[in-house]
């Protein structure tokens, strides 16, 4: 199943924006919506489909959930900065993420 729309949640402030944005979308008509969050806003994206299906629009239902993660690249600058993020090369940093794909139920 492909969402209609795709929603990607990168920082709180977002919050209310994304939650008009879905509205909005599902009003036009779009069937069903892609929510992600990675790391710390991974609550967030599930506060956003939890407001959505039951505040919002009783009629939406979550249609799947989908956990995973990815590697995490450190952006480091030359300098001193290096000597504090040194790893063990076997050692891999991860981003824990989700994606809710939320679906309007047929009437």
């Amino acid at each position: 199943m492909t969402a209609d729309a795709t929603f990607i949640i990168k920082n709180r402030s977002e919050m209310d924006k994304t939650i008009k944005d879905a509205i909005f979308a599902f009003s036009g008509g779009t069937k069903s919506l892609l929510i992600k969050g990675e790391g710390d806003e991974i609550s967030t994206a599930v506060e956003v489909a939890e407001i959505l299906k039951t505040r919002m629009y009783p009629g939406v239902e979550i249609a799947n959930i989908s956990l995973g993660s990815r590697p995490f690249f450190r952006n480091t600058q030359r300098g001193r900065q290096k000597k504090y993020y040194k790893t063990n090369s076997n050692q891999k940093d991860l981003i824990s993420k989700i994606e809710i794909t939320l679906s309007k139920s047929i009437l």
